[in-house]
């Protein structure tokens, strides 16, 4: 590991001598799986790293959703000052840009564009755990920051006995992501500047806590490579011996997933056969023509 981790390094140090502002890179472990996991929901865990991929330069722009101090009343900026003073009081303020009450969010970010808008204006999103829920699983945000990974993540903002050191631990972890939607997990694990010690430490709590939340467990990883942007993926582990047949997943099947991929199957199998269907015309034509 130790050689294809420097080896790797090496290479994205030789591209960067061409690029005009060489920044360090990101190295995500892309972990290859045995048997997809059958999920009810997705599933998000943090894993904090021994060495962050964050500097106190570099942390990220932050939005923070919070509940609102008077749900009948439209005018919000009561609960924005009143939030903004909490995360003044804890030394947040150079780290949380915005915050955001939920009426706000409901009024102002309604269409698709805004919601668009809203997940490429800042890095990281939190909110506060009373809304975590409808936030995480409800529809109030939309497939964009789904699609862009930028979920919030849940933060006791009144009721924390250390506010600062609750978001630290955030932007201090990577983002795990289980979502029984295909084999392979990309996972953000060090730096291009780190050194392989670092790197090795890194990778080495990833795994812990991802076999700790994975259905099927250490056996159900197939391999794992180190990738960053525009390099080739590099393997650091190869799983050889495990048989398919020893992967025990549990069955997380809800019904209404098994109605959903019915739907699904029999919506293919339309499909087949529209297809198969005009191929055969298509052929009756060429023959009569050919009779013709």
């Amino acid at each position: 590991m130790e050689k294809a981790i420097e080896e790797f390094q090496s290479y994205l140090a030789n591209s960067a001598k061409n690029e005009l502002f060489a920044e360090a890179k990101k190295i995500s472990l892309q972990v290859c799986l045995h048997k997809i996991p059958n999920l009810m929901n997705e599933k998000l865990i943090l894993c904090k790293l021994p060495n962050p991929l964050h500097t106190e330069d570099s942390y990220p722009e932050t939005c923070l959703i919070v509940k609102d101090i008077d749900k009948k009343d439209r005018d919000y900026e009561k609960t924005i000052r009143k939030y903004e003073k909490i995360i003044k009081d804890n030394q947040l303020d150079s780290i949380v840009k915005k915050v955001m009450p939920l009426k706000q969010l409901n009024l102002e970010f309604r269409p698709f564009e805004t919601k668009r808008t809203l997940s490429t204006s800042f890095d990281l999103f939190l909110a506060d755990k009373n809304l975590h829920e409808i936030l995480f699983n409800g529809s109030k945000l939309g497939k964009e920051f789904r699609k862009r990974k930028k979920m919030p993540f849940k933060v006791d903002v009144e009721g924390s006995k250390n506010l600062k050191e609750d978001v630290m631990n955030i932007l201090n972890s990577t983002t795990i992501r289980l979502t029984g939607r295909g084999p392979i997990l990309d996972i953000n694990t060090f730096l291009s500047c780190h050194t392989v010690k670092q790197a090795i430490e890194n990778i080495n709590a990833v795994k812990a806590e991802l076999v700790k939340h994975l259905p099927g467990g250490e056996s159900n990883i197939k391999s794992i490579f180190i990738k960053s942007t525009n390099a080739p993926a590099v393997p650091i582990y190869d799983d050889l011996k495990t048989n398919l047949n020893d992967v025990k997943l549990p069955n997380n099947m809800t019904p209404a997933k098994i109605k959903k991929n019915k739907k699904m199957v029999v919506k293919r199998l339309k499909k087949n056969k529209q297809i198969k269907n005009k191929q055969n015309s298509k052929q009756n034509l060429v023959l009569r023509k050919k009779i013709a």
